[in-house]
């Protein structure tokens, strides 16, 4: 069963511009519920939120490389708001772990989802054991086009809040808005295999031809249904 899967199309009655294809980053940003996601409430051809609260990763088009769905536990450090309430704690929620590797991978199926997205990111919830200590590591985060070239990496420095009791303060999102489409993300901690990710979340926003497509269909609607005068 798919965690959520919320879709919007939007039809303007105003002529989209077209814009040059330029990557952005979003974040590190803090994270404690959906509203709080760069994403949140645009207008999509499709949107898919992954929060694991199934105890799988089941939403359209996308495969992950490493981790693993983790259960509510005193060491599980979820979104807090998937427990149904904002109160400091992740332990009652779902969350995906590294176990065992450094690297986390996310492809997206251009077939499966019709079109890659153009937005796509995820929160970083918690880091344990590192090679130094324990509770706080940098976090690299990767976007990749849809000829699986770099679009760039997103660093976070330090993060992490030094316990491993599912605290939720140090919880970050990281994401890329890229029109040109994004093949995979990859999310890191160069110094740890003992860590966590919540909220996988990616969409595509309707192309400017689209939109434009759309605009003259509704004004040609309008004027088709304007009465007219003897």
């Amino acid at each position: 069963m798919k965690a959520k899967d919320v879709r919007w199309l939007g039809i303007f009655a105003t002529v989209a511009v077209a814009t040059s294809v330029q990557a952005q980053f979003q974040g590190p940003s803090p994270y404690l519920q959906f509203s709080d996601s760069p994403f949140a409430g645009g207008t999509y051809q499709y949107f898919h939120l992954e929060t694991f609260e199934d105890g799988a990763l089941n939403t359209p088009g996308v495969t992950a490389t490493g981790g693993t769905v983790i259960g509510p536990s005193s060491l599980t450090d979820s979104v807090d708001a998937d427990d149904g309430v904002i109160d400091g704690s992740g332990t009652r929620g779902h969350s995906w772990y590294s176990n065992g590797v450094r690297t986390l991978r996310f492809d997206f199926s251009a077939v499966a989802l019709e079109t890659l997205p153009t937005h796509a990111g995820l929160v970083w919830t918690d880091v344990g054991v590192t090679d130094s200590g324990l509770g706080f590591g940098d976090v690299r985060f990767e976007a990749f086009d849809s000829g699986g070239l770099s679009l760039g990496v997103l660093t976070g420095s330090n993060l992490g809040d030094g316990a491993a009791n599912g605290g939720t303060a140090e919880d970050r999102f990281f994401g890329m808005i890229h029109p040109g489409g994004i093949s995979r993300i990859e999310m890191s901690v160069p110094t740890s295999s003992d860590w966590e990710v919540d909220h996988l979340q990616y969409g595509a926003v309707p192309e400017p031809g689209t939109l434009a497509v759309l605009t003259g269909a509704l004004v040609g609607l309008a004027a088709r249904r304007r009465p007219r005068r003897r």
